[in-house]
């Protein structure tokens, strides 16, 4: 009797044994890659705990009016900038354009997008 009670001892002290070297393992990767600092708070301070996501605010019907304005300006004026990459030669003038594009950006906005009424 007193032989199998050792026995059955040393198999759950080699069981608790292998689990406690991958608990090791799983803490030592954990660490590595940070993971264990993404989880955790830094401080017990709620102001300072908030991640970037609860201090934005909710998306507005305005704000994604915007995204999608922008996205098709976007999606106009970078081919018409490759296109005249591939046409121009000269590197002065590619520059010129993407500057001008920069510039112009606000303008074709107002007067592509703005809805308030001409009077």
């Amino acid at each position: 009797m007193s032989r199998e009670r050792a026995r059955r001892r040393a198999e759950r002290e080699a069981a608790a044994a292998l689990r406690a070297a991958r608990q090791a393992r799983r803490d030592r990767w954990r660490q590595l890659t940070g993971l264990e600092r993404l989880r955790r708070p830094r401080s017990t301070n709620r102001n300072r705990n908030r991640n970037r996501a609860e201090r934005r605010p909710a998306s507005s019907a305005l704000g994604r009016q915007r995204a999608r304005q922008n996205a098709l300006l976007l999606a106009v004026l970078v081919p018409a900038n490759a296109v005249y990459w591939l046409l121009q030669p000269s590197w002065p003038w590619r520059i010129g354009a993407l500057v001008a594009t920069v510039i112009a950006w606000p303008l074709l906005v107002v007067l592509l997008f703005d809805r308030r009424p001409s009077r």
